[in-house]
């Protein structure tokens, strides 16, 4: 196992002394005085479920083929990956999907332009995904690959996988197919054209598996796409799907993940009305802060754990059945600031401080099955707020604070929860300090987390230091 303490007491650093301000979430405020109460009470709507297999990882297609990393004798892999969730969704992809080709018995090359994948890399990959207890999301090279490298590839991964494959992707961001100075697709390459050939390509692969399912139309952020899929699948499509930034990574900085995006409430918005209006589940299948790999120095700071908690949290609240975090090797062949799961070239795996927003969320949804409506009353701060539990019962709340220089103070009184449980997700402090920390604790190097309970809050008011988090559960489903 390699050290990370140094590198990570470096990022950190680069939050200090930057405002930042957040947004209309499930509960919000802005702006807030010294000595402000926040006030956290019920509000109006429904409670919205929380889908079983929400938790999800995204890879690029080059991260399959390393031998020892996405396999089931990486023990501490699998520990980090089992403790984010029993059930989640891993996706391969990406862009490398574009450049990857199977060869059963070929040689194995993960490059960003040059990816293939044997027979031995998918039986690996198929251990990894049997000891997660995960299901996958596999893309096929759509881009330029062929209908029957398509079938020939999907039996095999079929065969692999069995019950852990969740479905097929055809593509990568595949609106973009017609741009560029090397297109995949030449001529008039719009939805139509699309949608005509993954019929094609769709019914050739059912009819070589029968039980396939699929996942498109696998946007890089048409959500018209999507929402036209909606409407044309006919059965044919089991899963909606759409990829998210926040920014590209030269425009990455910490007011941007501190601040909301109108433009993900609108995706949000949008994509919830297309699968209520269709009952096709959706899911943001590849998404993390900012694209290109993330910004070094913010992605993998304090503010990158918080953004992807808020995040996670979020999208929980529009009913997403997803999300698929990117992280390891990205397409341009270096490891992605914004990884929640580091590794070296040896395979060797470690959290990243976005690790931790997850299991944050891990933890606060923990026993729940829904997130319900609340509001934060309040003349503003820089926090959001979520309330899970079941119908008519809170048993977790989470109080985030992205202000740099104050605490939050938040009455949870008029939720009438009682006796809470806190755990706090906080930067280290001194030289000695593990950079992050969640209920008291690090990540152990093995990949096991075990926390601390702190002292009760008897009051009802959760006191929240700036830049970190807070889940606090009831007296009764707190962990001992």
């Amino acid at each position: 196992m390699f050290s990370r303490r140094t590198t990570l007491k470096m990022l950190l650093s680069s939050a200090a002394g930057l405002a930042v301000s957040n947004g209309n979430v499930t509960a919000r405020a802005q702006g807030n005085r010294a000595g402000d109460l926040l006030v956290l009470r019920p509000g109006q709507g429904s409670p919205v479920a929380i889908a079983e297999e929400f938790m999800g990882l995204g890879y690029e297609m080059s991260s399959v083929v390393p031998l020892g990393l996405l396999s089931g004798d990486n023990h501490t892999y699998v520990a980090l990956v089992r403790g984010l969730s029993e059930r989640g969704v891993i996706r391969v992809g990406g862009i490398v999907a574009d450049y990857t080709r199977f060869d059963p018995k070929g040689l194995a090359i993960a490059e960003p332009h040059n990816t293939v994948i044997t027979g031995s890399a998918l039986e690996q990959f198929a251990g990894f995904m049997k000891r997660t207890g995960w299901r996958a999301i596999w893309s096929l090279n759509f881009a330029q690959g062929t209908v029957q490298d398509a079938v020939a590839e999907a039996q095999a991964v079929s065969a692999a996988l069995g019950a852990h494959l969740l479905a097929f992707e055809l593509g990568n961001e595949v609106e973009n197919y017609g741009q560029g100075n090397r297109p995949f697709r030449t001529g008039s390459w719009d939805y139509a054209a699309y949608l005509k050939e993954f019929r094609e390509w769709s019914a050739a692969i059912r009819k070589a598996v029968p039980s396939a399912h699929f996942a498109a139309p696998d946007t890089a952020s048409s959500v018209e796409w999507a929402e036209q899929m909606s409407k044309d699948a006919n059965g044919d499509v089991q899963l909606l799907t759409t990829h998210y930034y926040r920014a590209e990574q030269t425009h990455g900085s910490v007011e941007l993940l501190a601040t909301p995006d109108p433009r993900l409430q609108e995706v949000l918005t949008r994509m919830r009305a297309a699968s209520t209006q269709s009952r096709i589940p959706w899911r943001l299948c590849e998404t993390n802060s900012f694209s290109g790999g993330g910004r070094p120095g913010v992605s993998d700071a304090m503010i990158g754990a918080l953004w992807t908690l808020d995040t996670m949290l979020l999208l929980a609240s529009y009913g997403c059945s997803g999300i698929n975090l990117e992280t390891g090797v990205n397409q341009l062949g270096f490891l992605s600031s914004y990884s929640p799961i580091r590794n070296d070239k040896q395979g060797n795996a470690s959290p990243g401080i976005p690790y931790y927003g997850m299991l944050a969320f891990t933890e606060a949804r923990r026993g729940c099955t829904h997130v319900l409506p609340a509001e934060l009353d309040a003349t503003g701060s820089h926090v959001t707020s979520y309330v899970l539990g079941e119908p008519g019962k809170a048993r977790s709340l989470v109080v985030i604070n992205r202000d740099t220089s104050r605490e939050a103070a938040v009455d949870t009184r008029a939720l009438k929860a009682g006796e809470l449980h806190p755990l706090r997700l906080i930067a280290g402090k001194g030289e000695d300090a593990a950079p992050v920390t969640f209920g008291e604790y690090p990540v152990k190097d093995d990949g096991h987390w075990t926390p601390a309970w702190i002292d009760a809050i008897h009051d009802g008011v959760l006191r929240v230091p700036a830049m970190s988090a807070v889940v606090a559960r009831t007296k009764e489903s707190h962990r001992a």
